[in-house]
């Protein structure tokens, strides 16, 4: 990965030249790729990530957007202080370092930011996993046994002994290889990554464990249970 900064007056790109060459704008346009007909699906949530085919490979391209109160006063603009702090920018660099140490995540390909007065806006393109879904659809799909809940708990606990924080762990940014069944995780919008430092994964899995019982409520699926406990199984193996 040879990581690269293009930076204009109202735009600015950071990118892996290795992969990308001549990036320009356009390129983080959801119209421009439907205009290729090159849109392959979305994502659940706030429809912010589309799969693409593109002369690249497949790949995912998210724009950020707002959730909760802020996003009544904008939904995708936030305040700009500098390039190398916007959101699209700060997660290229995170991903990047992760993919580098061997962290099952997806390359990251490019990061753009555009700048409109004291605002900004910003979109990540990055490689789409081949052969993954989420572990909400496996569990919609009941194809989501105990053992796979303990690779889950694998997969996380190296991170954190890593010294990674994920800032929204559920079980959408949960995303299983179905052949092989590898684990990735996604969406590190504002993780942290200290390398060393290993982290106290207990807020993570209270957020992780309150996704899977809005997706798999208790009452209705006590199979539940069991299933985190094979991830905590794993977790703490």
């Amino acid at each position: 990965m040879k990581p690269i900064a293009n930076t204009q007056k109202r735009f600015a790109i950071v990118y892996d030249a290795d992969r990308v060459t001549d990036p320009e704008p356009q390129m983080f346009s959801p119209e421009h790729w439907k205009a290729q007909y090159a849109v392959r699906g979305s994502a659940p949530g706030r429809g912010s990530a589309l799969f693409l085919d593109t002369p690249m490979g497949a790949a995912v391209l998210r724009r950020y957007y707002r959730g909760g109160w802020p996003a009544r006063f904008s939904r995708d603009r936030y305040l700009f202080t500098g390039w190398e702090r916007t959101r699209a920018w700060v997660e290229f660099r995170l991903l990047a370092r992760l993919f580098a140490d061997g962290l099952p995540v997806p390359a990251p390909w490019a990061g753009y930011a555009d700048r409109s007065g004291l605002a900004y806006r910003c979109a990540l393109l990055m490689q789409r996993l081949p052969g993954t879904v989420t572990l909400d659809a496996l569990i919609a799909g009941q194809k989501a046994g105990p053992a796979l809940f303990a690779r889950v708990g694998v997969c996380i606990r190296r991170f954190h002994e890593a010294g990674v924080h994920h800032a929204d762990l559920n079980v959408r940014n949960v995303l299983v290889d179905e052949p092989g069944g590898r684990v990735y995780l996604v969406d590190f919008d504002r993780g942290r990554y200290r390398p060393g430092s290993p982290v106290d994964g207990k807020a993570n899995l209270r957020r992780l464990r309150r996704s899977l019982q809005k997706h798999w409520p208790m009452a209705r699926h006590p199979e539940m249970g069991s299933a985190w406990k094979a991830l905590l199984d794993g977790y703490h193996g």
